[in-house]
């Protein structure tokens, strides 16, 4: 299963919506912080969580697609340490946890559950420029772009 995964585009127009309409995937992951409302056209392609500035509180605050645990992250005290998200996700039979909130990308293993942040699609907070990233589950693999989409880095998850 191939998907793709975005976070904190605050506020930034097309930019979401272009990436659905212009990679293939078999699903589309939007990590919050859109600032967007949760009906908006931009975001019909998208499984979404709410994000700490997400206004809208229709959002959820979690989501689960198969073995992906997904959600902000700012619940679950992502800045610091990510031993709660991971642990939140085996509780679910979860194999990966997805994350934004940091804007810095980032793919580690704790435990048995491999944490995956995309970056910030609108304001980078590391070494990557602004980016999304493409999770492959049969593969194992995750591959990280930037907004031409162009590919910055694949990172093969078992060796981590």
């Amino acid at each position: 299963m191939k998907v793709l995964i975005v976070s904190d585009n605050h506020r930034e127009k097309n930019i979401i919506e272009n990436l659905s309409k212009t990679i293939a995937a078999d699903y589309y992951i939007h990590l919050g912080d859109s600032e967007f409302i949760s009906d908006d056209p931009e975001l019909d392609a998208y499984l979404t969580v709410l994000g700490n500035v997400d206004f809208d509180r229709s959002y959820q605050r979690h989501g689960k697609l198969k073995d992906i645990f997904f959600t902000h992250g700012h619940l679950f005290g992502i800045k610091h340490d990510r031993t709660t998200l991971a642990e939140k996700a085996a509780g679910l039979d979860a194999k990966y946890a997805l994350y934004g909130h940091s804007h810095v990308a980032k793919v580690e293993r704790i435990n048995d559950v491999y944490c995956i942040n995309p970056g910030s699609i609108s304001f980078s907070r590391n070494e990557y420029p602004e980016s999304y990233a493409i999770l492959d589950t049969v593969k194992d693999v995750v591959q990280y772009y930037n907004r031409k989409n162009e590919l910055m880095d694949t990172i093969q998850l078992e060796n981590l």
